[in-house]
């Protein structure tokens, strides 16, 4: 059934790229006979950084206008081409008129405004069209006025620095960085205190080990801007603590939109390389599933069939057919082969448009991105390492294992995202989305060299793993804006939002096995099954489905000064349900004689072997080896209420205050009934304060406190046991976990000097009480979360994006972006691993360490020329993080710590003209190593470390 599913949808896909290359001729055809063009925009309140609501809009000397709705957008069409003055007028504002705006044949001119209120501008304000067609206006308002610390990027801005999606253009947010090219850390922290939502609602994880989303998905084309907030106030979720990473789509484009673009990229590590690591998949691997020939063997796909062992079945034929058929019923494949990599290739289609339904508006957004890449190395170094006895007198670490690694990834993702709009009336607004992401990931991986710890110095070891693990995510979002003027200007915002994600990882395989050169020359293989396992293949399937609903109620009123304020209110609701579901299979040998070909131990020596005098002799053979113990079931309910304020105390200073109440249950059980599950039941409330100095027209001090928590997720509190190759450490959840609390500070002062310009300092604080961080226990081998009891965070960030025109003319075109995030963070250990792992052994051992995942500075810098008559954009950008703690090792064996890794790219965009254009990059120019070390008296311990290599790209685009 699944399969047929898969089929069915690409078939799907194939039908809406027809539909949508329709709409492409149709369309056109439409825009080249239009001789009238369109007027449209948003009108912001100057004191709220708002959409204004009933703004009447007409043009001077002719009957066309229209009013805002509320959004604080309008439109105006079918309007004869020529120039006009712009009229904006409301209740409570200055009047302001726009002249000289140019009214194109089939174009659409965009005029956004910021009103003033009538207290301050008693006067008609006259701009020319000119100033008030900046496109960034609105944003960079709602920016100014927002009430929490936050970062935006415009449609505008992403596409200047040609950032090919939503990952692409976060890398450029201050104190961001993009891990893994898809998830977003903010301020250094992981990703466990980020929240991503798409258009203000709550965007599960494809990814079940992981919280943040992967923004790769999101293609350019489909943004309207993306919003950073840093800072918490009740009406967001208390779950972040980082950041909360809004990604706004374009409800109702201004015009038809469709873009279409094509890349192919060439790695100097992989692409051509003949010894890249892989290993025979199935037919739709391309597609980012598997279609079946990956599955347990149907004979076994029941737990309830008991395999016969060698013992029961030596006399008994029918056993002895049984243990032969399910032996011989998997596939033989345990080795990686190699073949010549190809290119890396990535495709991405939208369209866009908004046209007229019962006369009133309806927008319409889809997209369509593929991409397929390849990565391989072949320079990896594995080494685990363990120091004996008292610190001072150690010369050194010992080594538990050290390996040389290669390894050989094939991934695959698409997706696609629909959005559709609709106004029934100016104070009503519609919308639902749906989104859906495939990924598929193959992995061939081949490792070799000495484990002293199990095998001593002389024996060579080598493992071999061949993993595939397929995700799918798939949401359907329906939301709502209302606006009742006859009930005290009350506006609702809603959502509701139900989602569903699988991760598949079937067939695992790892085979490891060690030899020893002798005496003639030859080599003795032996597979030591007392110091690591037999050959073992997995089958794993995990599904989770999500419900999020909430409700946001606004009152606005006047305070004692009839200064504008506003009382906010809501409900939120968010159930998670989880599946996992594991089964494993050894493959024993019964006397065979192993001669280092993988393939003839399962094929030549697999199964029956020999029958004589009526008895059934084995090889290798079947063994179930599943424990019930990992298999488990969580669930997670989250309720939440808010209230609170926005008011000025006087026209200058805001204050936002409130609370949000949490409650929090959570359950995850395990199938094996003795097994003790985990229970959280929590009920927090969550405070929030902050106050806005309005130093000057465009520039704010601002002040807040916040509190928020981090939990667990499911997967840190299941029993499940996992490795990436045989002979690694084993990571396996706690159900002792508790969620963690952390109150936050923050001050910013920020300057807007000009549109797209902006000097910020920021200063934070944020106290951690029982954190949670991963941990490597050396006495059990295993690596586990724990809560540690506290720990703190603080630091700096320093924005500053300018043009650089003041220089001279020469330099009219030349823009620097620059963000600089500086970060001290300090744990305490935990007292009782303190005095007796790590004092007796290191007496001047510190008691702190930083805190799990967190570097103490990130650098952004871009240098960017933008010609936008030439329609050319270039841009080089630099990224470093500085190190990070990546795993924390119990005892005084020194932790491991991520080395920075310097990134510099550049882009090149340029239009062609009629619509096309193309786009070339060379991305990690440095080649800079992923590297993990282990530092002892000033000497490097490489704990992990490769090369990912150079990339080139070029892409052709086509736009209307």
């Amino acid at each position: 059934m699944y399969f047929f599913t898969k089929i069915n949808l690409a078939e799907t896909t194939l039908r809406i790229i027809r539909l949508l290359t329709l709409i492409i001729f149709v369309s056109t055809s439409v825009l080249l006979a239009q001789e009238k063009g369109r007027l449209t925009g948003t009108i912001v309140d100057n004191d709220l950084g708002e959409g204004l609501i009933g703004v009447n809009v007409f043009l001077e000397g002719t009957t066309m206008g229209a009013a805002t709705d509320l959004d604080g957008t309008y439109t105006i069409t079918g309007i004869p081409v020529g120039t006009y003055n712009v009229v904006f007028s409301s209740i409570g504002f200055a009047k302001s008129t726009v002249t000289n705006v140019v009214i194109k044949p089939g174009d659409v001119t965009k005029v956004d405004l910021v009103l003033q209120p009538e207290s301050f501008q008693t006067e008609e304000v006259v701009i020319t069209a000119k100033a008030a067609q900046n496109s960034e206006a609105g944003l960079l308002a709602n920016r100014q006025k927002s009430i929490s610390v936050s970062d935006a990027i415009s449609a505008e801005a992403i596409s200047r620095s040609g950032s090919s999606n939503a990952a692409d253009a976060m890398s450029k947010v201050t104190g961001a960085s993009v891990v893994g090219g898809k998830y977003v850390y903010i301020r250094g922290l992981g990703d466990r205190y980020s929240t991503t939502q798409l258009n203000g609602t709550e965007l599960p994880t494809a990814d079940p080990d992981k919280k943040s989303f992967n923004l790769d998905l999101f293609p350019s084309s489909m943004l309207d801007n993306l919003t950073t907030i840093k800072s918490y106030t009740p009406d967001k979720p208390g779950s972040f603590t980082g950041g909360l990473v809004d990604v706004k789509t374009k409800n109702y484009p201004e015009k038809f939109t469709f873009n279409f673009s094509a890349s192919s990229a060439y790695n100097s590590n992989t692409t051509f390389n003949s010894d890249y690591l892989t290993y025979k998949g199935s037919s739709t691997d391309w597609l980012g599933y598997d279609n079946g020939k990956r599955d347990l063997p149907s004979a076994l796909s029941s737990s309830e069939v008991k395999i016969p062992t060698p013992i029961t079945a030596r006399s008994d034929k029918e056993l002895a057919d049984e243990l032969d058929a399910y032996t011989k019923a998997f596939n033989s494949e345990w080795a990686p082969t190699s073949k010549k990599a190809p290119v890396n290739q990535g495709y991405s289609l939208s369209v866009g448009d908004q046209v007229k339904v019962f006369d009133r508006p309806f927008g319409y957004t889809a997209s369509l991105s593929y991409s397929r890449n390849y990565s391989f190395y072949d320079d990896g170094e594995v080494g685990r390492w363990q120091l004996s006895g008292n610190y001072d007198n150690a010369d050194g670490l010992n080594d538990y294992m050290v390996l040389n690694d290669s390894k050989g990834t094939d991934e695959v993702l698409w997706g696609g995202l629909v959005n559709i709009a609709f106004k029934p009336t100016p104070n009503h607004d519609l919308s639902a989305r749906f989104l859906y992401s495939q990924s598929g990931e193959s992995t061939a991986r081949y490792q070799s060299g000495t484990w002293v710890d199990q095998l001593g110095e002389e024996p060579v070891y080598e493992t071999r793993s061949l993993l595939y693990k397929e995700r799918d995510l798939m949401t359907f979002q329906f939301s709502g804006e209302h606006y009742f003027g006859s009930l005290l200007g009350l506006s609702v915002d809603w959502s509701a939002a139900i989602s569903s994600t699988e991760q598949d990882e079937p067939d695992l395989r790892f085979f490891s096995d060690d030899y020893t050169l002798e005496d003639d020359g030859s080599y003795y293989y032996d597979i030591h099954t007392s110091s690591y396992n037999e050959p073992t293949r997995f089958f794993r399937k995990l599904t989770e489905d999500n419900t999020n609903i909430k409700a946001d109620f606004a009152l606005p009123f006047k305070q004692w000064n009839s200064l504008q304020s506003k009382f906010k209110f809501g409900a939120s609701y968010t159930a998670i349900s989880r599946e996992f579901r594991e089964r494993r299979f050894e493959f024993r040998s019964s006397g065979v004689d192993y001669n280092g070909d993988p393939y003839a131990y399962f094929v030549t020596e697999g199964g029956l072997i020999d029958t004589t005098n009526g008895r059934y002799k084995f090889g290798t053979y079947v063994y179930d080896a599943t424990t019930i113990r990992s298999n488990y079931d969580g669930d997670q309910d989250v309720s939440a209420l808010y209230g609170m304020i926005e008011m000025p105390i006087y026209e200058k200073l805001k204050i936002i205050a409130g609370t949000r109440y949490e409650t929090t249950d959570m359950e995850v059980v395990s199938q094996d009934s003795t097994a003790i599950g985990a229970d959280i039941n929590n009920k927090d409330w969550l405070p929030a304060a902050a106050l806005i100095y309005k130093v000057s027209r465009n520039m704010n001090i601002r002040v807040s406190y916040g509190k928020t928590l981090a939990r667990p997720n499911l997967r840190e509190l299941a029993p499940f046991r996992s490795y990436e190759f045989l002979g690694d450490y084993i990571l396996i959840g706690n159900t002792n976990l508790k969620r963690s609390l952390i109150d936050n500070y923050d001050i910013r002062w920020e300057w807007f000097e000009r549109p797209g310009e902006i000097y910020a300092v920021s200063l934070f604080y944020k106290k951690f009480r029982d954190p949670i961080e991963r941990a490597f226990d050396p006495s059990t081998q295993l690596i586990s979360y724990q809560n540690v009891p506290e720990a703190q965070t603080y630091g700096a960030e320093f924005e500053f994006r300018k043009k650089l025109d003041f220089i001279s003319g020469l330099f009219k075109n030349f823009m620097l972006n620059t963000n600089l995030s500086l970060i001290k963070s300090k744990v305490d250990i935990p007292e009782e691993e303190y005095e007796t792992l790590i004092k007796p052994f290191d007496p001047d051992a510190e008691s702190t360490r930083p805190l799990f995942g967190q570097s103490e500075y990130i650098v952004n810098v871009e240098l960017a020329y933008v010609d936008y008559e030439a329609g050319t954009s270039i841009a080089l950008l630099y990224n470093i993080a500085g190190e990070r703690l990546t795993e924390v090792t119990l005892g005084v064996t020194p932790d491991v710590y991520e080395q920075p890794r310097a990134m510099l790219d550049f882009t090149l965009n340029q239009s062609l003209g009629w619509g096309f254009g193309f786009k070339v990059a060379a991305k990690n120019i440095l080649d800079s190593k992923h590297k993990n070390v282990i530092t002892f008296k000033d000497k490097e311990y490489i704990y992990d470390s490769y090369s990912s290599g150079r990339s080139f790209s070029v892409g052709l685009s086509y736009s209307i």
